[in-house]
């Protein structure tokens, strides 16, 4: 993602855990009423239910990658900006799959939770290539 100069995310509220790894630029972080400066290679959690915000403070954009858990997007999603990635939402064309807002007890009755193996067939963790 990233957040133009003077631009911000937006002040946030989230029904899930998110971590923010910042790439590049500068910024400031305000989680729970908190203010901190931010910038390239710095990681801010913010656990769900907490008010959040980001504004980019510096001279180029504010970029970062946004990790949700469980998912609040598709799996496949890349948003450059913002704006984006509302209106992909407003739209309806992200949203989080199905398994990721059920309960653990459900995913595991429907095969979903893995107790061996990895996440992909025969242990295989799909960075390899195959022969």
């Amino acid at each position: 993602m990233e957040i133009p100069v003077g631009g911000d995310i937006g002040d946030e509220v989230h029904t899930v855990d998110q971590v923010l790894i910042f790439t590049s630029g500068e910024g400031k972080a305000i989680v729970a009423g908190k203010e901190q400066a931010v910038g390239a290679s710095d990681v801010v959690v913010v656990p769900a239910g907490t008010q959040h915000q980001f504004i980019n403070t510096g001279k180029t954009p504010l970029e970062l990658v946004t990790v949700y858990s469980p998912a609040e997007h598709k799996g496949d999603t890349v948003h450059k900006t913002k704006e984006e990635g509302d209106k992909a939402e407003d739209e309806g064309k992200d949203e989080a799959p199905e398994w990721s807002q059920q309960s653990k007890e459900r995913n595991e009755k429907e095969g979903r939770v893995k107790e061996s193996g990895g996440p992909y067939e025969n242990g295989d963790d799909g960075r390899h290539e195959k022969n």
